[in-house]
């Protein structure tokens, strides 16, 4: 094929909406595995917190609020603090004691 036939079949792909389409695909699989992927590191890092403060704190409301602190800073340091809510956050602090607990 000659430059020009590459050109027009380009031309024809991109005229029909083939293109757009897979280019929003790609766009849609690139989001969905970024957020698979933060949600993944939101929890390990609660479990991380978790453990943390089950060593350093004092009562349970303590290792609590020190857990929920140790994660804010950890989201904070990562550029996502927004990212997640505080009902997300406390459930998933919730999440961990109850894990860590249940492999003790």
């Amino acid at each position: 094929m000659s430059k020009s036939d590459w050109w027009a079949l380009i031309v024809t792909i991109w005229t029909s909406g083939i293109l757009a389409e897979v280019a929003i695909s790609v766009i849609r699989f690139v989001n969905a595995n970024t957020k698979n992927k933060r949600v993944l590191l939101f929890t390990k890092w609660a479990e991380q917190a978790v453990k943390y403060a089950e060593k350093h704190g004092e009562t349970n409301q303590d290792k609590k609020r020190q857990a929920i602190q140790v994660l804010y800073d950890r989201l904070l340091a990562n550029k996502m603090p927004l990212m997640f809510s505080d009902e997300q956050i406390d459930a998933e602090i919730e999440t961990a004691v109850t894990k860590l607990h249940d492999t003790n």
